[in-house]
């Protein structure tokens, strides 16, 4: 649960949540519910293109992980943005790895994120990336 005395920015965007560790899928989602915003959580890249592919505009944002079994998350994030460009996208990566950066800016990726996140900075970046 979040610290009551920060504030943090608050929304009511759809996100689509993608990442293949339970735990870390349920934290995120629990949190970003808790501030207003509606998430779907997806465990990997086909599920979660899937849900994309079938209804393109409900998502407002795409949070993914970067390394997961099935389908990296750039590869799903490439058939995302195939069908809508415009839609901000944050990576979530293990290691600041240069590779990873430059295929993700390649892409269009607007946030990059190094794990493990400070849950406000998380959240601040979740508005920054709507917001942009």
């Amino acid at each position: 649960s979040l610290p009551k005395e920060t504030v943090m920015p608050r929304g009511t965007e759809r996100i689509l949540l993608v990442d293949d560790e339970e735990a870390l899928l349920a934290a995120g989602k629990r949190a970003l519910e808790e501030l207003g915003y509606s998430v779907v959580a997806k465990r990997n890249g086909p599920e979660a293109l899937a849900v994309f592919q079938a209804q393109p505009f409900h998502f407002d944002l795409v949070i993914t992980d970067c390394t997961m079994p099935a389908m990296a998350g750039h590869d799903m994030v490439g058939e995302v943005m195939r069908i809508r460009p415009d839609i901000p996208v944050i990576l979530n990566t293990g290691g600041a790895i240069a590779d990873v950066i430059d295929k993700a800016k390649e892409i269009g990726i607007r946030e990059i994120v190094t794990k493990p996140i400070d849950l406000c900075e998380f959240v601040r970046i979740v508005r920054r990336a709507l917001d942009t």
